[in-house]
């Protein structure tokens, strides 16, 4: 018996420094009783579950490696997506439904951006803005700007400034929320639920495959894209105080946003609840660009080291061609 199991030891160590894998495929195999019948080949025992990236070869992208299936994440839910086609290229609990944290904020100026708010218009936070937890960068009564506002909301993760966006509305709490589950449900997010703006809430709610929609629909947005691409941002106080608002995305200032990468958006989002999380669309060049959201991951650095990760595997592991048609699925 125990000369079986060491033997079994052997063999997967080996197969593991043969066969890069997810935990879940790990965590599978461990599972595997004597009772039970052994699988019919090596591939077999380490395959994808689920794996909606077909092998026909008129679909873009076109996986090189077959039997290279990804990495192992400290996030409880992965996926990369290929923006252009929607095809699934790696995912690890696709379906769990988990708390996001502040990813909640690109719906809230996703919705607030929605009314053509004129961003140059004089603003300053109130008392009634004020939201524990996190960093307030900009002092209360301190003019700045709308634009200012929205910014710290997007770089810094700034609740209190989140919150001003949703007063600046016009609209009340109550009307901004069902305006955020309205917007969910127009870009196809049928698993996500807001019950408050600055996701504060951990019943703010949603799977990876919705974050992958709404990452899609809200990178579009000129300012939201221009805002989650500035590793810093300054703004200048009427009390002439100068206040920097520093990104609580760590991407921005590593290899992934050099040449040939680059991030196009991206928000952190973290909450007890919810674990550390990130969603972010990176581009390469002469390649398609992807869509990666960790949820859960058990550190602030594993998040990005998680993405990093997942990104560099899947521009090794795949190939994207100009000349071959697009065949697009639903995530």
């Amino acid at each position: 018996m125990i000369l079986t199991f060491l033997s079994h030891l052997i063999l997967s160590t080996v197969l593991l420094q043969i066969f890069p894998v997810d935990g879940s495929d790990i965590q599978r195999l461990a599972n595997i009783t004597q009772a039970e019948s052994a699988p019919s080949s090596t591939y077999d025992a380490f395959s994808l579950p689920a794996a909606h990236l077909p092998e026909a070869s008129d679909v873009n992208p076109i996986k090189l490696k077959p039997s290279s299936l990804g990495v192992v994440t400290s996030a409880v839910s992965a996926i990369v997506v290929d923006r252009k086609s929607k095809q699934i290229l790696f995912e690890k609990n696709i379906d769990a439904p988990r708390s996001i944290g502040s990813i909640t904020k690109l719906m809230t100026a996703y919705v607030f951006l929605q009314a053509k708010p004129d961003l140059t218009a004089p603003a300053a936070l109130e008392a009634a803005d004020f939201r524990s937890g996190g960093v307030q960068h900009i002092s209360l009564q301190d003019q700045a700007t709308v634009k200012d506002l929205l910014y710290a909301s997007l770089i810094s993760s700034d609740n209190s400034a989140t919150a001003s966006l949703v007063r600046l509305s016009g609209m009340t709490n109550a009307e901004f929320i069902r305006k955020m589950n309205e917007a969910a449900l127009k870009m196809g997010m049928e698993h996500t639920t807001f019950l408050d703006p600055t996701g504060l809430s951990p019943k703010n709610e949603s799977v990876v495959t919705d974050i992958v929609k709404m990452l899609d629909t809200v990178s579009q947005n000129d300012i939201i894209r221009d805002a989650t691409e500035h590793d810093s941002f300054t703004v200048d106080g009427g009390s002439g105080k100068i206040y920097t608002l520093k990104s609580t995305d760590q991407l921005l200032g590593s290899f992934i946003n050099q040449s040939p990468y680059h991030v196009v958006a991206g928000k952190t989002g973290y909450l007890p609840e919810a674990g550390y999380c990130l969603g972010t669309v990176i581009s390469h060049d002469g390649s398609g660009d992807v869509i990666v959201v960790v949820l859960g991951a058990e550190t602030n650095a594993d998040r990005f080291q998680d993405i990093k990760s997942l990104v560099v595997w899947t521009y090794n592991t795949f190939k994207w061609s100009d000349k071959i048609s697009y065949a697009p699925n639903s995530y």
